[in-house]
């Protein structure tokens, strides 16, 4: 791409800016400096000192001293093939081995070891099947999901089922919804306790359930909590947002959880919420888990060694992210058993993968995450701040394009997919 002498200017005087107030951020900490950098557009971002586990012969030479290649203790292409996918006459040298960090001990990265349509089965499930009730949905807060799940009504808009001369197009806004209950009881019963102001919170049982994703962390938890016992209220629904296609509706899909349902205004478990978890998704997590046992770094100052026998995926969260999305500085410390490794799988474009310490305070590593690869946190990474600051446009494989040839039904994930 082509950048003007006039984009070339503003770029320095951004630049030029940029720098000049940065000593003057009130939240600047090392991580958020690497997070500003790599969420950076005009100029574009630093990514020297970025590491890449699909070329580490092509990394700084500091970089590599620090990454450990480690051997798995079994092979997932034999001992799991039904779950990554089959090679036809090829090793995939990617199922033997893995990574770790000297500077992070905990952290293990497994490269991609799916083959194309083991990861489409896996991305098929994330946006039809699991994307719907029962689980829960970031847009079950404001809109009236349907019971068959957002995705489906998309695919009926898409095939020409549906269009927006028909009433069930528009998905219904809760609050218009929660209006209309609220002035059935006024004219049955004007003393009715459902008469509330607008700053009250609104039972949970008025609320739909759905759901949605792209990358998985699957966690084990615990059913007592400190505050398990006390009512969780789910955010209210706003009457600003505005009614949307389904087209529109599910580029807005930002997270989908499974099994144990999280309330995100207290980040904690909901307990009295648990939903079947995939046993398809618990495989795969469980793979990995027994796949890393005994790995660590050859010094012995981490060796992991959680029992794979105790692994039960009980909760995950599926995220999805559209190019311009990014998921900021947080840790994972919900679950009351942080013995037990987080497993995540990313699937779709590349990101930016930052990993630093117990505080912000810590300058964090910066990866790529590509499609299929796999990355665990486990003994003391487990509790590291982490984050994807960029979605990297234009780094979406190419066996996701439609083609001819393709099965008909890809076509519409392929479209999803081209953002995503």
């Amino acid at each position: 791409m082509q950048i003007s002498r006039r984009q070339k200017k503003l770029a320095r005087k951004q630049l030029q800016y940029r720098n000049a107030q940065a000593s003057t951020y009130a939240t600047r900490t090392p991580f958020r400096d690497a997070e500003r950098n790599f969420k950076s557009r005009l100029p574009p971002p630093d990514f020297s000192n970025v590491i890449d586990f699909s070329n580490i012969d092509k990394c700084r030479e500091d970089i590599k001293s620090k990454i450990v290649e480690v051997e798995l203790k079994v092979d997932l292409g034999e001992e799991f093939e039904k779950l990554f996918g089959r090679f036809d006459g090829i090793e995939n040298i990617n199922r033997k081995k893995a990574y770790c960090i000297k500077d992070l001990p905990g952290f293990i990265f497994i490269q991609n070891p799916f083959t194309p349509e083991a990861q489409k089965y896996i991305i098929k499930r994330c946006l039809k099947d699991f994307a719907k009730k029962p689980n829960l949905c970031n847009l079950d807060t404001h809109y009236v999901l349907p019971n068959q799940g957002i995705w489906e009504l998309h695919e009926k808009v898409y095939k020409g089922q549906l269009n927006e001369n028909d009433k069930e197009f528009f998905v219904p806004l809760k609050a218009a919804s929660m209006e209309e209950i609220t002035e059935q009881y006024i004219d049955n019963d004007e003393s009715s306790p459902i008469l509330k102001s607008n700053n009250q919170r609104v039972d949970s049982s008025l609320n739909a359930k759905s759901d949605i994703v792209k990358c998985l962390d699957n966690k084990e938890v615990q059913t007592k909590n400190s505050n398990s016992n006390e009512r969780k209220f789910d955010p209210l629904p706003s009457a600003t947002v505005p009614i949307l296609s389904p087209l529109e509706l599910i580029k807005k899909l930002r997270w989908v959880t499974l099994g144990y349902q999280y309330h995100w205004p207290t980040k904690t478990y909901h307990f009295d919420r648990r939903f079947d978890f995939p046993k398809d998704i618990n495989d795969l997590a469980t793979a990995v888990v027994k796949a890393i046992d005994g790995v660590g770094l050859k010094d012995g100052s981490f060796i992991h060694r959680y029992d794979a026998a105790k692994w039960k995926s009980e909760a995950g969260v599926i995220n999805y992210y559209q190019l311009k999305d990014n998921l900021m500085a947080h840790v994972d410390q919900s679950e009351i058993n942080m013995d037990a490794p987080l497993v995540s799988f990313s699937f779709g474009h590349s990101c930016v993968f930052l990993i630093g310490g117990l505080t912000r305070e810590t300058p964090p590593l910066a990866m790529y995450l590509r499609s299929g690869d796999i990355s665990i946190m486990c003994g003391p990474s487990r509790g590291c701040f982490h984050g994807v600051p960029r979605i990297l446009e234009g780094t979406l494989p190419k066996y996701f394009e439609y083609n001819d040839s393709e099965n008909p039904e890809w076509k519409i994930f392929a479209d999803y997919m081209s953002t995503t």
